[in-house]
């Protein structure tokens, strides 16, 4: 009866002693950024992430145009608008820099944000954007712009 018991010991370390190693975390964890997301939540929120640009007084600046690049390897990462936004952005000063889908998820970017009046450049600024699995955060640079005109 002992003797049974023993064996029933060993035979249970045994069973799991091997159900500890077979299930190694590490081997669990994909390389692909989207698999990591796999079951992540996000809210159906579209996120844009949009630069103020101001006169002194607060008045928002029309620029004519402006011009998003990605800093790494000179690509255009304008936001394409419609006459109706770029209309809506002069009138309010915002612009956009950013927005859900530009991205790759879990990535972060160096852009510069450059604006024009009259074929001229008026400002240029850097920043860091990123995304998680979800949408896109800024990471650096000021998104309040006063221009002294």
């Amino acid at each position: 009866m002992i003797q049974l018991n023993k064996l029933t010991l060993h035979v249970l370390v045994i069973l799991l002693s091997f159900f500890q190693t077979s299930c190694n975390t590490d081997d669990d964890v994909p390389d692909d950024s989207n698999a990591v997301c796999e079951g992540a939540i996000c809210t159906a929120i579209f996120v844009r992430i949009n630069v103020s640009v101001m006169d002194g007084n607060q008045n928002p600046v029309a620029l004519d145009s402006f011009t998003v690049t990605n800093l790494a390897n000179g690509s255009d990462m304008t936001i394409a608008l419609s006459p109706e936004e770029l209309e809506g952005a002069r009138e309010t000063g915002l612009y956009p820099l950013t927005e859900d889908g530009v991205l790759d998820v879990n990535e972060e970017r160096e852009i510069q944000f450059r604006g024009f009046i009259n074929s001229q450049e008026v400002l240029s600024n850097k920043y860091t954007v990123s995304t998680d699995c979800c949408h896109v955060g800024l990471d650096a640079g000021v998104q309040e712009i006063v221009l002294s005109m």
